[in-house]
């Protein structure tokens, strides 16, 4: 379905405060109301605010909103981190999004504020260019579940393709910024196979990739909508059928939720563990997402070293 871009004014304030889970504290910012990409997983794309099918609404007055939100003499906050695009994406294609994505980022970087992103599109070179400049204040995070071109085009047909999401990697890395790599969503007896995950570790490790996060699929009743309409009958029985008996429960912002079976999530995340030790990844466990079982934490690390010593572990700093 081709999208329609409107452009509107962000009538509130562009910057954030939020005060949940692991971006508790963090400022953010999303650029878009809506997403091309159009994830049939997308949590955001059921929110009551979301808007129609088919169309992205654009705040085109971001840039000018961020800089004078940030140089305003009455402003009692400091911006320490803005997260980018917590219900977006920062890389959708349109030349119009990039634009005011690249100069809300730039005000960012300019301010000297840290800033972070997990994308799921290909980052054009202007933007690699403006990480350099700045690696010590950007954390990337590139969220990319399965190399298969087949689950792209059932679970996210508009996103950059696996060989672009890895070129990202490369492309971070050599402008002095290392990304970290989300899992998420893993989908039960479709993405957590020994081959498919053999195939993407193998992938990370030629990229040098040491660490990943990994997280299963939540379904909330707008999300399972979506995957009745949009993916394959026969897909949408096994994935619908393995989370019918579960509870729903309260996990994040969310007051609708059911989590992948308690066993089910422990013997992929073993199955995934065990496989990473062969590629020499480590492979960490969102206690944002997995609430019943031991994880880590999603803290505000430094790009340069996401561990406090003598802490516990924590992960980079990702929508969840």
């Amino acid at each position: 379905m081709p999208v329609k871009l409107i452009r509107i004014e962000k009538k509130g304030p562009a910057l954030k405060r939020t005060q949940f889970g692991c971006l508790s504290d963090v400022h953010t910012l999303n650029v878009t109301r809506g997403c091309e990409f159009r994830c049939s997983y997308c949590y955001a794309r059921g929110y009551s605010h979301s808007p129609a099918e088919g169309l992205v609404l654009l705040y085109s007055n971001l840039p000018g909103k961020i800089r004078s939100e940030l140089d305003s003499p009455r402003r009692r906050t400091p911006v320490q981190h803005v997260a980018f695009n917590t219900a977006s994406d920062s890389f959708q294609r349109h030349p119009d999004i990039l634009k005011v994505t690249y100069d809300s980022m730039k005000q960012i970087l300019d301010h000297g504020i840290r800033m972070s992103f997990l994308t799921k599109g290909w980052i054009p070179d202007r933007f690699i260019e403006l990480f350099s400049s700045f690696p010590a204040l950007v954390t990337a995070g590139i969220g990319l579940v399965s190399i298969s071109p087949h689950y792209r085009q059932i679970f996210e047909p508009g996103a950059a393709t696996a060989q672009e999401r890895l070129a990202n990697i490369e492309r971070l890395r050599s402008a002095g910024i290392k990304p970290h790599v989300r899992i998420d969503p893993i989908i039960p007896f479709y993405t957590d196979d020994e081959r498919g995950i053999r195939a993407l570790f193998h992938e990370l490790a030629k990229r040098g990739v040491e660490q990943v996060v990994l997280s299963y699929l939540h379904l909330r009743p707008a999300i399972l909508k979506q995957l009745k309409r949009e993916l394959p009958s026969t897909t949408y029985r096994l994935l619908a059928g393995c989370y019918k008996t579960q509870d729903v429960i309260e996990v994040g912002t969310s007051t609708k939720t059911k989590l992948c079976p308690l066993i089910l999530r422990q013997k992929g995340y073993d199955r995934f563990k065990r496989l990473a030790k062969d590629y020499g990844i480590t492979c960490l466990i969102c206690a944002c997402k997995n609430p019943d079982m031991a994880g880590q934490r999603c803290l505000r690390p430094s790009p340069a070293d996401n561990k406090i010593p003598g802490g516990p572990e924590q992960l980079s700093l990702f929508p969840c």
